[in-house]
């Protein structure tokens, strides 16, 4: 007898324990597999509790049972943390193959509707990924943006020495004329005063020098840049006329540069022998005698007398520096340009490409807006973005899982009236008496451009805005503007003569003449009035407290 009993208390709870946990088989394949072990959990909590854990063969099969209470969100937990989110349902027996290396991606899933559907939208998402990974390779492999910035490349450390060249040759130039200017002010009848002679000699000896070093660092550049840089022969024919609008124009400066700099050639060879028998006098104790310096004043005066128009050099050399920066700045910019709009056509095309992709996505969650796996992926859309999207799946999800405490989570949020009634959200219906019992619909009126207003006949701000909504609604009503006046009176009379009063012309006048417990206020979250609504013609909120001119621009926008 007693044995009897046993059993059938073992009977009872094995039976209790299957209504409430029912078995789950998840047979699978992970190619490049490198875990060891699987181990099912919620997906929403780190609570540890396990559902069923299976080992890992080496060459990536598994085999897992497991007891689940009920259709929820699962992951399966691999060795080194990396988890595949699962929808799962008690009594399936599902085949997967998974990619170690990518386990966002699901290569094969049978056995589960819903899981089937996981697939398919974790495909949808990913090809978002492979889509910008294409666009990517395209545009690097582009034949114009690889010419421009291989141009770019070259070309910036070239107008960069090309600028430095510049400011050397100007200096040459510049130091010429002081050396002009300094020898005229001092010589007189080819003679220096001899109180002054050292001073000249000293000064004059110091200009050439640094005309000598700026001369040779100019041609260092020009000479290193000869040796690197060719844009006169090495082009592309395809970009001929990119060439000939800004770079060629920039090279001939170039050219008349260095032709400018090329008549300072015999005047700087002579430097160096002027300044090597100035240091040899020195070294030799001769610098101190007369005949010497007169030997060196006469030098002097012949190397300043050299270059002739210098003024008009120095002013030439300026001008060859300021517009030769105006064209290679010009070709750099232009270059820029070029790649900005290619670059531009790709992202034009993968802007469109991802917009298709994404309302695809879209409508393929909301067409499967009852299976509790879409909460795996409405999160890829910004709710800010889409709050209408976030609000028919959420709504969808609590009328068939009202308990999941995900969902109900997000219903909250949804139903808020802060969310129901944000920018871009379906306007919450309303459905209340007229003032003769009629129950009106604020859902009737789609199609119509509508101004939900919150109002009552005690409200003097709004007895005060109600003259702008009649002017709104003469103007455009006839292009399709509505009006859907719920008053937050108590007393019906007062209502109804305060309808009259202000020549409410529309026909849509609703009241439960609740006061501020309005059933209409609570949904829209209505806690002062005037309140305004605008509401589009496929129902979503487009404004809000639109007042005055205000409304009339918005309305102008709409509908002129």
């Amino acid at each position: 007898m007693k044995s009897k009993i046993a059993f059938c208390f073992l009977l009872s709870a094995f039976c209790f324990f299957s209504l409430f946990a029912q078995r789950v088989t998840i047979t699978g394949k992970i190619e490049n597999n490198r875990f060891t072990q699987a181990d099912l959990r919620l997906l929403y909590k780190e609570d540890g509790v396990s559902f069923g854990t299976a080992k890992v063969n080496a060459d990536g099969t598994f085999k897992l049972t497991a007891n689940i209470p009920k259709t929820d969100l699962y992951k399966l937990v691999f060795t080194d943390g990396q988890h595949v989110m699962m929808s799962l349902s008690p009594n399936q027996n599902i085949e997967l193959t998974l990619d170690a290396n990518n386990l966002t991606s699901i290569l094969s899933a049978k056995g589960s509707p819903s899981m089937e559907f996981v697939k398919t939208v974790a495909d949808m998402v990913g090809s978002l990924r492979i889509l910008l990974d294409s666009v990517n390779s395209a545009l690097q492999a582009d034949k114009d943006v690889q010419f421009y910035n291989e141009f770019q490349s070259q070309f910036k450390p070239f107008f960069d020495a090309n600028a430095e060249a510049d400011a050397f040759a100007v200096q040459v130039a510049r130091t010429t004329d002081s050396l002009q200017q300094f020898v005229n002010s001092k010589v007189v009848k080819g003679k220096v005063d001899s109180k002054e002679i050292d001073a000249f000699i000293y000064v004059s000896s110091n200009f050439l020098k640094s005309i000598a070093v700026n001369y040779t660092k100019y041609r260092n550049y020009v000479h290193s840049m000869s040796l690197f840089y060719d844009f006169k022969n090495n082009r592309n024919q395809k970009f001929e006329s990119f060439f000939t609008s800004s770079v060629d124009k920039y090279l001939e400066l170039l050219d008349q540069r260095d032709a400018k700099m090329n008549t300072f050639t015999d005047f700087i060879a002579q430097i160096e022998p002027f300044l090597l028998l100035r240091d040899s006098l020195h070294i030799h104790g001769l610098a101190d005698k007369k005949k010497e310096k007169e030997l060196l004043v006469t030098n002097i005066i012949q190397l300043s007398g050299m270059q002739s128009n210098i003024k008009e050099t120095e002013h030439n050399l300026l001008a060859y520096a300021r517009v030769s920066d105006g064209y290679g700045k010009y070709a750099m910019q232009e270059a820029q340009r070029n790649i900005s709009t290619t670059v531009q056509k790709y992202q034009t095309f993968f802007d469109n490409e991802m917009k298709k992709r994404n309302e695809a996505t879209m409508n393929f969650l909301l067409a499967h807006k009852n299976d509790l796996a879409v909460l795996m992926f409405v999160d890829v859309f910004p709710k800010d973005q889409n709050p209408a999207f976030h609000q028919e799946i959420i709504k969808a999800l609590h009328a068939k899982y009202p308990d999941h405490p995900v969902v109900a989570e997000r219903y909250k949020i949804e139903s808020s009236p802060a969310t129901s009634t944000s920018i871009g959200a379906m306007a919450p219906d309303i459905a209340l008496p007229n003032p003769d019992g009629q129950i009106m619909k604020l859902s009737d009126l789609r199609g119509k451009v509508v101004l939900l207003d919150f109002w009552a006949a005690w409200c003097r701000p709004c007895r005060v805005e109600n003259p702008n909504v009649v002017r709104a609604y003469k103007k455009y009503h006839d292009k399709g503007f509505e009006v859907f006046s719920v008053s937050l009176d108590r007393d019906k009379a007062t209502w109804v003569k305060a309808i009259k009063d202000d020549e409410l012309i529309w026909p849509y006048h609703v009241s439960d003449l609740k006061f501020w417990q309005s059933e209409a206020a609570k949904i829209y979250g209505v806690s002062g009035i005037p309140a305004t609504f605008l509401i589009g013609k496929d129902g979503r909120i487009i404004a809000k407290n639109l007042r005055g001119a205000a409304l009339e621009n918005a309305l102008k926008e709409l509908f002129d």
